[in-house]
C-alpha cells in the first residue's frame, strides 16, 4: 500500500470525524454483525495502524472497512481491482453504481437472503442497521429512475420485502417508531407491486406490533381488516390471522379469546398449500403454542400459560438459537410469576450460554424484566438468587462487548 492509498484510508476516517479507536469499534460490530467474533480491540487498533502506515495491507478486513465507510475498496486505496460481485460472497449490499438492471436485483435477493440468516443465527440489534441502510438504497433507486423498466415490478417487490424484514428486525431491537415507519414503507412498496404475500406478512406483523405495544384495538382492527377483506386465504394463513385476532381479544380481557384456538389448531393441521407464501414454514407448532401461552397469559391462566410456553420452547430446533433464547426468555418469566423455582433454575442455566451469541435487545428486555420480579419476591431459593445474579452478568458482560 503506498502512501497515496494510505492518504485515501486516512481522509476517509477524518471525513467522518473519527479517532482510529473509532473505526476499529465499527469494524468490530460489522464482523459481528457477519456471525464472526472480532479479534481483542487492541489487536485490531494494531492492525488498522499498520494498514493506514502502508505495512499490511487490509485483505481479510475489506469488506468490513468497506461497509463501515460506505465506500468501495477502490476507494479508500484498497485495491485496484473492482470490488467483488455480491453474488460471490452476498456479504454487503448490491451497489448500483450507474444502473440498476437484471444482475442487480439478483445480488438484492441474495443479500436479503443473507440478512434474514444473520437474524435467524444471531438476532436483530447489529443487523437492523444494515437492513435500513439497504432498503434506503433501493428506495433511491425507485426515486431516481436510474434501472431498467423491465425489473420495476420486481424491484418494488424486493423494496417492500426489505421494508418488511426492517420492520421485524426494529422490534427485536426495540425499535418502535423505526418499525411502524418500515411498516408503511412496506405496504407501500407491495401493494405497487401487487406482492400480496409480503403485504400479509407485514399486516401480521403490524398486528403483532400494535398488540405489543398496549394497542390490541389496533392489533384487532388489522386481523379482521384480513378475516374480513378481500384476501384469499390458505388454511394455514387463515390460522395466523385468527391466531392475531384470539391475542388480541386476550388482551382485551375478553374470554372468547380462548375458544379460537380449536379452529386455528385445525386449520394449522391441514397443512401447507401448494400456492401458501414462502414465509408460511414460520407458522409452526412452537408459533402456535407460544401465542396460546400469551393469551393465556394475557387472561390471568398462569398454569395454562407455563404449560404452552414449555411446549414452545421443546417445539424449537436446537439450531435456532433466536428463537430458543427468545422463547426461554418467556418461559423464565412465567416460572417465576408461578413460583416453579426448580424448573427457573433449570432454564436459568439453559440462557447463560445464549446470552453472548445472540443480540436481540427483545430478549433482552425479557430477561431485564424477570430480574426486576426477583428483587421484589419474597422467600426466594438461595440458589434462584445466584443464577439471577449470574444471568444480570452476563447481560452486563453482553451489553459492554455491543457498546465496543
Amino acid at each position: 500500500m503506498g502512501e497515496e492509498e494510505q492518504t485515501k484510508l486516512r481522509r476517509a476516517r477524518a471525513a467522518k470525524g473519527w479517532s482510529q479507536n473509532d473505526v476499529c469499534a465499527r469494524l468490530a460490530r460489522a464482523r459481528r454483525a457477519r456471525g464472526q467474533m472480532p479479534p481483542k480491540p487492541e489487536s485490531v487498533l494494531r492492525q488498522y495502524r499498520w494498514w493506514e502506515q502502508g505495512k499490511k495491507k487490509a485483505t481479510e478486513w475489506q469488506d468490513e472497512l468497506c461497509e463501515v465507510f460506505e465506500m468501495s475498496p477502490r476507494a479508500l486505496g484498497l485495491t485496484e481491482a473492482p470490488a467483488p460481485s455480491p453474488l460471490i460472497v452476498p456479504t454487503a449490499p448490491p451497489v448500483a453504481i450507474e444502473y440498476g438492471n437484471t444482475s442487480y436485483l439478483e445480488s438484492a435477493q441474495a443479500y436479503l437472503r443473507h440478512l434474514v440468516a444473520l437474524d435467524n443465527r444471531f438476532g436483530a440489534a447489529d443487523i437492523v442497521r444494515m437492513s435500513v441502510r439497504f432498503f434506503k438504497s433501493l428506495q433511491n433507486l425507485l426515486g431516481t429512475g436510474a434501472y431498467e423498466p423491465a425489473i420495476e415490478h420486481d424491484l418494488n417487490a424486493i423494496t417492500g420485502e426489505v421494508a418488511e424484514l426492517s420492520g421485524w428486525l426494529a422490534y427485536d431491537a426495540e425499535k418502535h417508531d423505526l418499525v411502524r415507519r418500515m411498516n408503511q414503507e412496506s405496504l407501500y412498496y407491495t401493494r405497487l407491486a401487487g406482492d400480496r404475500n409480503i403485504e400479509l406478512l407485514t399486516l401480521q406483523n403490524a398486528s403483532m406490533h400494535a398488540g405489543a405495544m398496549g394497542r390490541p384495538n389496533e392489533a384487532l382492527q388489522i386481523a379482521r381488516s384480513v378475516l374480513e377483506g378481500n384476501y384469499e386465504l390458505s388454511p394455514r394463513i387463515r390460522a395466523l390471522f385468527l391466531t392475531r385476532k384470539a391475542r388480541a381479544l386476550a388482551q382485551g380481557g375478553d374470554e372468547s379469546a380462548t375458544s379460537l384456538f380449536g379452529e386455528i389448531e385445525s386449520l394449522y393441521l391441514e397443512g401447507v398449500w401448494s400456492d401458501d407464501p414462502d414465509w408460511a414454514w414460520w407458522i409452526d407448532e412452537r408459533e402456535l403454542a407460544w401465542h396460546k401461552a400469551m393469551a393465556t397469559q394475557s387472561l390471568q391462566r398462569d398454569s395454562l400459560a407455563i404449560a404452552e410456553f414449555e411446549h414452545s420452547v421443546e417445539a424449537t430446533a436446537p439450531t435456532e438459537t433466536r428463537s430458543q433464547y427468545l422463547h426461554r426468555a418467556y418461559l423464565l418469566q412465567a416460572q417465576i410469576d408461578l413460583g416453579t423455582w426448580n424448573d427457573a433454575e433449570a432454564t436459568l442455566k439453559s440462557l447463560l450460554p445464549l446470552i453472548p451469541e445472540v443480540e436481540s435487545t427483545r430478549t433482552k428486555v425479557l430477561l431485564r424484566n424477570a430480574i426486576a420480579k426477583v428483587a421484589i419476591r419474597q422467600q426466594v431459593p438461595a440458589n434462584i438468587e445466584s443464577g439471577i445474579a449470574q444471568l444480570g452478568i452476563a447481560l452486563d458482560d453482553a451489553d459492554m462487548t455491543e457498546a465496543w
